[in-house]
């Protein structure tokens, strides 16, 4: 990979010395940055459907568990109220007929 300049700003100066204090170098603090943004930005895909769990997973290239667990962070669960509503319901319908 080529290398890529970032214009620094004051934010981001401050940040990559937090992450000095802890124990990470300057590659280390930019390359981690640079991936939760990533993260964030395909959540932000998937939350809006544009992207499924399986497509982030090869985005992020991470398995399918450490990325469900990465959306639900920064995503929360996309499944509506009602719509939970409506399979526990049926779940409940059914156990009653078995």
């Amino acid at each position: 990979m080529g290398e890529v300049m970032v214009a620094r700003n004051q934010s981001l100066n401050r940040v990559i010395d937090l992450m000095k204090r802890n124990g990470l170098d300057e590659e280390g603090a930019m390359k981690k940055i640079i991936n939760l943004g990533i993260q964030d930005y395909v959540a932000e895909l998937y939350k809006d459907g544009e992207i499924s769990i399986r497509e982030a997973a090869e985005i992020l290239q991470l398995n399918f568990r450490q990325t469900l667990e990465i959306l639900e962070k920064k995503v929360g669960g996309n499944v509506e109220r009602d719509q939970e509503t409506k399979a526990l319901n049926l779940a409940k319908r059914l156990a009653e007929r078995s």
